[in-house]
């Protein structure tokens, strides 16, 4: 018995490396992005959204009422999110064109979300890209498997509970990713080569220290009668918390889906991955904030990273003319609900998502193809 999962999601159009991508629409999309991506753009994108950051920054520590601080905080949050989104286009080394100006772009985009920029690249082009929902590589929302989790912990049977719920995105990031894995190369997949990394994560942990020291400056010239705990709540602590959770929300809506499979075993991965969408674009509701919204359109990019964040539109366009694994939904609270109600868990040997009582919530992959 399948249970929980919402039909209207199967609306999305399933038509993600780019198996199942013609010759011709791969050309399409790499001339995109080779012919349109110009140092000029890629400055003038990051200058506005820099200068969006630093006023915005202002505005969460003024002398203004405290409900207009807290407005402010929320909009520098989604800032962060915004010039991370730019770092990580450099750490592909997609943003502009030349790798001395991707490479600096990136460690200066990552200093407000305090990433080392070679560690993100490892974490996410090393491993992400290249194993892309293999558990054991990929460590983006890895889910457990019913036997793991019958044998967890009680305390970790319930973080995963609150992972795998509504709130899940306010935690996940903080505990999954950050500190260990892409500040400090403290996470056994990074730990042998830290000599490598620590240029970057000292640069990243000034540049988090430099930060507190400005807001702390500023925040005494500007309003002075006001604690300096309410300053950093206002100037840094909202903010980077309104920024982990876009960031656990917006991968987990790219990589979770009752449609995309994982797979914990390799040569599985190599032949069964063809047969199913490994990552969702998703089409927001309101084009709120533009940068935003592009880089929803994640396909495009799994299927070729050299597109930069602002041609993935046009990119996405010609994609769906030939990828025959294109799935793609408009966000919505229904289809949300549906999703982290579906994908609690994954069976490895059954190939489908199950609720924590291990009984299948959405439909496997077709039962003649699996070994």
């Amino acid at each position: 018995m399948i249970r929980h999962f919402d039909g209207a999601l199967m609306n999305a159009i399933a038509l993600s490396s780019n198996l199942g991508v013609s010759g011709d629409t791969l050309r399409d999309i790499t001339t995109i992005a080779e012919e349109n991506r110009t140092l000029a753009r890629g400055l003038r994108v990051f200058a506005v959204h820099f200068s969006f950051y630093i006023a915005t920054l202002i505005g969460a520590i003024a002398q203004l009422p405290v409900a207009l601080n807290l407005v402010f905080s929320i909009a520098n949050g989604v800032l962060i999110a915004l010039l991370f989104i730019i770092g990580h286009d450099a750490g592909h080394n997609s943003f502009v064109p030349g790798a001395l100006w991707n490479r600096w772009l990136a460690r200066i985009a990552f200093v407000p979300c305090v990433h080392g920029a070679s560690l993100w690249r490892v974490v996410h082009n090393e491993q992400h890209h290249a194993r892309t929902n293999l558990k054991g590589v990929d460590g983006v929302w890895v889910p457990m498997s019913p036997e793991e989790y019958r044998r967890a912990s009680a305390m970790r049977r319930l973080l995963e509970r609150v992972y795998r719920g509504a709130a899940g995105p306010i935690v996940y990031y903080y505990v999954v990713f950050w500190i260990h894995r892409v500040l400090f190369p403290l996470a056994p997949e990074v730990r042998k080569e830290w000599r490598r990394h620590l240029p970057d994560s000292a640069f990243a942990f000034v540049g988090l220290i430099l930060t507190l020291m400005v807001i702390a400056v500023s925040g005494k010239a500007l309003t002075p009668d006001r604690p300096l705990w309410l300053v950093f709540l206002t100037g840094w602590a909202i903010p980077f918390a309104v920024w982990n959770y876009l960031m656990g929300f917006t991968i987990y809506l790219n990589h979770t889906h009752p449609l995309i499979p994982w797979f914990d075993d390799e040569e599985r991965w190599r032949q069964l991955r063809a047969l199913a969408p490994d990552t969702a674009s998703i089409v927001m509701p309101v084009n709120l904030v533009p940068l935003y919204t592009k880089v929803m359109a994640h396909s495009s990019h799994h299927v070729q990273t050299r597109i930069p964040v602002y041609l993935l539109p046009e990119a996405e366009g010609e994609l769906r003319k030939g990828y025959s694994r294109l799935l793609e939904y408009r966000l919505s609270v229904r289809a949300y609900r549906s999703i982290y109600k579906t994908c609690k868990l994954f069976d490895y040997k059954r190939m489908c998502w199950t609720g924590f009582d291990g009984v299948p919530t959405a439909w496997p992959l077709p039962s003649s193809s699996l070994p």
